[in-house]
């Protein structure tokens, strides 16, 4: 690898240089090998040229990460459109329960003013035909009848007509007539008084009875979602004790195993306690069922508030 290298000596004389020592053309191959070998060793930006392989897995990376965002953007756009339809359903939904509770007050105003009126117009017609019967009793009176003539005959003037007699019967009806005139004014004034007092009596009523169905219709709310609750609660309380008879078969294969009788008990009580607690619940959510019931079929009342469990839920 390394040849002979000659110098020249002070005398011209050429003299072998030591071995091992390179030639200049022995390190100039070596340096170029070096070189070739190691590629920007001395560049520490240099990077080197990719292969058909990561270009090939870079593009398909790319269209892979291309459609899935394709993907996740059409389902952000379904997800947008799908809240905005929820929300319009929403809202007519409320709507729709808005004009039906005004629908379903509506009616049973009509309702109890429409059975208000039906009994006025009974107790009128009752009234009526007392009159009438007493009226017709009056004309077919012929004792009274014979007396009132008997009266007429008895005032009468006799042989002939006398003027001083007509012009008092004149006068008596003159009177008579100012009379029924005065008493007309005032039946007038009485009927208009009346009129006032019906009038504000009939404002008051309204205003009682649309009281009353928004009371029953907000205890009939209150008896609807105490039903939901009963129910949502009703399954909870089945699941729960389907856990504690599974708790129990647990604690009956624990003991047969291993388990001492202190521990067994300690478990035991707590179930019994779940349970109790579990019963004490759903007694009272009968009981408050039973009173709203009651209260709407003795025509309403104040509301009773919503029962509570010892954790504070309703």
């Amino acid at each position: 690898m390394f040849g002979k290298v000659f110098k020249k000596t002070e005398d011209g004389n050429a003299a072998a240089a030591p071995p091992g020592t390179p030639s200049p053309s022995d390190t100039t191959s070596l340096g170029g090998v070096a070189a070739a070998t190691t590629p920007g060793a001395s560049d520490p930006d240099f990077v080197p040229p990719p292969d058909a392989v990561s270009l090939v897995q870079q593009d398909i990376e790319e269209g892979t990460r291309g459609d899935l965002e394709k993907q996740v953007r059409e389902k952000d756009a379904n997800i947008s459109s799908l809240e905005k339809h929820r929300l319009e359903k929403h809202q007519e939904l409320a709507a729709l329960q808005k004009e039906l509770e005004e629908e379903r007050l509506r009616q049973m105003k009509e309702s109890i003013l429409h059975r208000i009126e039906v009994e006025r117009l009974k107790r009128q017609t009752k009234a009526v035909e007392e009159r009438l019967e007493a009226l017709e009793k009056d004309m077919q009176d012929k004792d009274a009848i014979y007396e009132y003539a008997n009266l007429i005959k008895g005032v009468a003037p006799k042989g002939g007509v006398d003027s001083q007699y007509v012009m008092k019967l004149q006068s008596q009806l003159a009177k008579a007539v100012k009379k029924m005139d005065a008493t007309a004014h005032q039946m007038a004034q009485v009927e208009q008084s009346c009129e006032e007092v019906v009038n504000s009596l009939k404002k008051e009523i309204s205003e009682i009875v649309e009281d009353r169905c928004r009371t029953e219709l907000e205890l009939r709310k209150q008896l609807e979602l105490l039903e939901e609750q009963k129910e949502e609660m009703q399954a909870e309380y089945d699941d729960r004790i389907k856990e504690n008879q599974k708790e129990l078969e647990r604690l009956k294969e624990k003991v047969s195993v291993e388990t001492s009788v202190a521990d067994l008990e300690k478990e035991l009580e707590e179930t019994e306690q779940k349970l109790e607690q579990l019963n004490n619940i759903h007694e009272m959510q009968e009981r408050t069922i039973e009173e709203l019931k009651e209260t709407l079929e003795n025509g309403g009342g104040e509301a009773p508030s919503t029962p509570t469990d010892e954790n504070g839920e309703e």
